[in-house]
């Protein structure tokens, strides 16, 4: 049996916040990020490392080697045939290794650059909860506008049935022809198919509602809140500086600021890298023996001088991609300016649409009493009731359609502006 669950719209939001699958991948995404943010602690934090390893060699070299390091060495073991032909010797080292970065200067660049990635990160996944919330909305209301349509749609056939049951009536008593049941027939079969059409669209918004929300498609879901009957209109004065401040555009910033910073990497690696390192051992011919141990620190100076204009391209390939999400970023900016100025003209003719089509409804809606009243003195066809109801209906649609339609364009704004603007 499918579960009945009411919903308000912040419910539905909070729903989504949790459960939307979108929403909780892009948190995955930026984990991801933060993740790859926290490896690069490496350039400044020390390196640890524990082994323990066991050969067993008649190697002369490597023989009279473990032999020293186990500090067993012995006046005979430098008898030129023992030297030669040793006996096989066992050896288990147990090393204890430490690295310790002095000055990478081209890894803290790099860092820099990651935090920029992760940061950047972090601001999608912010838009990408936006667009979740945008989504959400749209689908709550269509739901209300698909179950509208259905009430309507409802009412349509009952008005149908009756116009046909008289007609029949009509017919026996000899006051209409055939011709005109059939018509009525007609009619009441088109409005049942409309009915069944609207009743399977508002079963599809209904399981994409609870898709976004993460619930079972079969959840019958019942909305608590409506759309405004009445709306008023929106207006917004945004300059472009605001706009810049959105999420997804400073997410791109993010990322130029992290090109700047991997450029800067790239151009540091022509300077010397700087590292110290340390190491102690235990080495025995028992299995974690420690009879006989020692120690190795040191520091180490690389410079790469010349490696094939290798750094040399990475530098090249580095300026190119700045160079290219910069321009990227400019046409974001200019396409987003395009849609905010769309979506403001957009704003103002569906209020518009909603004047009208009341209009329409109260006109059709009206003209469909007349005849109602017309058709039960017998001073109206059949056909033309019906053509009138039809005209009433579709009118009413139109006019929940125009309220749904602004609705929509306000959630856009919404969405442009990453503001909420309650009604």
């Amino acid at each position: 049996m499918a579960q009945t669950k009411s919903l308000s719209l912040n419910e539905a939001l909070e729903l989504a916040k949790d459960n939307n699958l979108s929403a909780r991948s892009a948190t995955a995404r930026e984990k991801a990020a933060q993740g790859a943010y926290r490896m690069t602690n490496s350039v400044f934090l020390p390196g640890l490392s524990v082994s323990h390893t066991g050969v067993k060699t008649n190697d002369p070299l490597s023989t009279f080697g473990f032999k020293l390091k186990q500090e067993v060495v012995t006046q005979a073991d430098f008898n030129p045939a023992t030297l030669n032909d040793p006996d096989a010797i066992e050896n288990y080292n147990t090393k204890i290794e430490l690295q310790q970065p002095i000055l990478n200067i081209d890894g803290l660049y790099a860092r820099k650059a990651a935090k920029n990635q992760y940061e950047a990160m972090a601001l999608k996944s912010s838009r990408a909860r936006q667009q979740v919330r945008y989504e959400v909305k749209r689908a709550y209301f269509q739901v209300e506008l698909a179950q509208s349509a259905v009430k309507v749609l409802q009412q349509s056939v009952r008005v149908a049935e009756e116009a046909l049951k008289l007609t029949k009536d009509n017919e026996a008593q000899g006051f209409v022809k055939h011709a005109d049941v059939l018509e009525a027939s007609v009619r009441y079969e088109e409005r049942l198919n409309q009915l069944s059409e609207a009743e399977d669209q508002k079963q599809a918004a209904t399981e994409y509602l609870a898709h976004l929300l993460g619930m079972d498609l079969g959840t019958n879901i019942v909305l608590t809140d409506s759309m405004t009957r009445a709306p008023s209109l929106f207006s917004w004065n945004v300059d472009a500086a605001e706009l810049e401040q959105r999420s997804d555009l400073k997410a791109i910033q993010k990322q130029i600021a992290a090109g700047e910073q991997m450029l800067r990497s790239e151009k540091m690696k022509f300077v010397p890298r700087l590292n110290a390192f340390g190491a102690y051992e235990w080495n025995d011919r028992e299995i974690l023996g420690m009879s006989a141990s020692n120690y190795l620190v040191g520091a180490s100076l690389t410079w790469d001088l010349f490696n094939g204009y290798k750094n040399l391209g990475s530098i090249q390939q580095a300026s190119a991609q700045l160079d290219e999400a910069e321009y990227q970023y400019q046409d974001y900016l200019s396409q987003s300016e395009m849609q905010l100025n769309n979506a403001k003209r957009k704003l103002e003719l569906r209020f518009q649409q909603i004047q009208s089509s009341k209009l329409s409804k109260e006109q059709a809606e009206e003209s469909l009493r007349i005849r109602t009243n017309r058709f039960e003195q017998g001073l109206e066809k059949t056909t033309d009731l019906l053509m009138a109801e039809a005209l009433a209906s579709s009118k009413k649609l139109e006019y929940i359609q125009s309220i749904y339609n602004y609705k929509q364009a306000v959630f856009e704004m919404e969405l442009l502006l990453e503001k909420d603007m309650n009604e």
